[in-house]
């Protein structure tokens, strides 16, 4: 022994020795081949002494383990009235034989297992830790997981695949919430017994859950966005109340910081430099995790309502806040980050008066559930279209429309999708999927007007008979191209 460790045969049997002191009167070890642990003890169907397998290996840990059999069985042999009763109880408790573990678990039990991995996990797009007290949490948990759950009549119940199938198919075949629907399935029989585990997997294997039935995707061109959005300005000079004046005003520049950004009606609400400048230090704070990613530099950005910002860069955190004194944090979607206006024409950006922030407010009524907190802003801005006539009422068509309208600018599609908050592949398919055909035809007409590439641009000045060598030529180049 080196060090209080064993390091060989010798070492083994001298603890084996020493240990074996340790059993209970009347039962004892003995070294079967060298190599295996038995036994000794009286049998109760016989009267004489006998030595019994317990099923363990001659190594420390089965030394260890023996001595515990040990003290079971002297325990046993004073309990059981029978040797028949003895000899099954030792089968069991001694040798393991026959002994099935119960693996089967109620809907309740697998319900409680997917709760309790939501809320240990995080945000997929802050990295944040989910927080039992986040209304946005507990709205996304209850919108995904409670739905489905609660179209299970008894928790109590073993899942079986009949009502799981019913349950599947009380939405139709082909719609976004059956394919959601089967995910959670799917979840739930990962979760079941093994064996009915693996008979679900396969008869949802056979089933085709994507999404091909759609809700109606409305668009909208900027001509037409802008025709509604002078007409509807216009209208508010009209309105007697101040507090009526300032709430459409402000609803309007929601919707016009949607286009023109390529935002939510909740990221908007969740920017940070509106009305002032914000440090790398106060960015980091806004993004929680993400922030942690960020250099120590001094990089300001200014706020939207200064003069001198013509970058007009829009820096969103990670929450909004809605209530009467702003108490409420609500999370966006996809999380804090900066982003950039998705058109350079300073006619419309002056036309939606961008850099004369104002917010709306929402205070939630008493009797609102905590879970439709969240959604609010959202609510609150489909009725607002609905009020004011817009040709569009789902706030999505402004976020399309943002990003034709950074394609028709020449903004790189990896711009326009970091701006957007989502993947290159996501803009490339899915918001390719709501066009508006007028923006399609002009994108299409007048990509030519657009500005050549550097080296597009400096083999036409060549042909024109120009050296694009001149200093004159050369500063003009750098000002145009940066």
């Amino acid at each position: 022994m080196s060090n209080g460790v064993y390091t060989g045969y010798p070492d083994l049997i001298a603890f084996y020795s020493r240990k074996r002191k340790e059993c209970p009167k009347g039962v004892t070890l003995k070294l079967h081949d060298n190599r295996l642990l038995f036994l000794q003890f009286i049998d109760p169907t016989t009267g004489k002494r006998t030595s019994r397998s317990c099923s363990v290996q001659f190594t420390e840990k089965g030394i260890l383990e023996a001595i515990d059999k040990a003290w079971k069985v002297s325990e046993a042999l004073k309990r059981f009235s029978t040797s028949s009763e003895f000899w099954d109880w030792y089968d069991v408790e001694i040798l393991s034989k026959n002994k099935i573990e119960n693996d089967l678990k109620t809907y309740r039990q697998i319900f409680e297992e997917i709760e309790s991995e939501y809320w240990n996990g995080v945000h997929k797009n802050t990295g944040e830790k989910r927080d039992k007290n986040n209304l946005s949490n507990i709205k996304s948990f209850k919108r995904y997981y409670g739905l489905i759950f609660n179209k299970f009549t008894n928790w109590d119940n073993y899942p079986n695949w009949e009502e799981i199938k019913s349950v599947l198919f009380s939405w139709e075949q082909g719609t976004g919430q059956f394919e959601n629907t089967y995910g959670v399935i799917k979840n739930i029989a990962n979760k079941c017994d093994r064996v009915t585990g693996k008979k679900m997997i396969e008869k949802l294997e056979a089933i085709n859950p994507k999404q091909i039935i759609f809700k109606d995707r409305q668009s909208i061109s900027i001509n037409e966005f802008m025709d509604w959005y002078k007409k509807t300005y216009n209208s508010i000079e009209s309105i007697d109340r101040d507090d009526f004046k300032q709430s459409k005003q402000s609803w309007l520049w929601v919707s016009a910081m949607c286009v023109l950004y390529g935002l939510r009606p909740s990221e908007v609400m969740s920017a940070i430099n509106l009305y002032k400048p914000v440090t790398e230090k106060e960015i980091k704070q806004a993004w929680g995790n993400k922030g942690k990613t960020l250099s120590n530099s001094k990089v300001m950005i200014k706020a939207i309502n200064d003069p001198s910002n013509t970058d007009l860069l829009l820096v969103l955190g990670n929450y909004y806040y809605v209530g009467k004194n702003n108490e409420i944090p609500i999370t966006i979607k996809t999380g804090g980050r900066i982003c950039t206006p998705l058109c350079n024409d300073n006619s419309i950006i002056e036309l939606f008066k961008i850099q004369h922030p104002i917010l709306p407010s929402y205070i939630p009524n008493k009797d609102t559930k905590p879970e439709y907190i969240p959604s609010g802003i959202s609510r609150q801005f489909r009725e607002r279209l609905l009020s004011y006539k817009c040709p569009v009422t789902q706030a999505y068509a402004f976020r399309h429309l943002g990003n034709q309208l950074g394609e028709k600018y020449g903004i790189p599609q990896e711009i326009r999708a970091r701006s957007l908050g989502h993947s290159v592949a996501m803009n490339d398919s899915a918001y390719k999927a709501r066009i508006n055909l007028q923006t399609t035809v002009d994108l299409l007409t007048n990509y030519s007007k657009l500005p050549l590439d550097l080296d597009t641009a400096k083999t036409r000045l060549s042909t024109l008979g120009l050296d694009i060598n001149d200093k004159t030529i050369k500063r003009v180049l750098d000002v145009v191209y940066q």
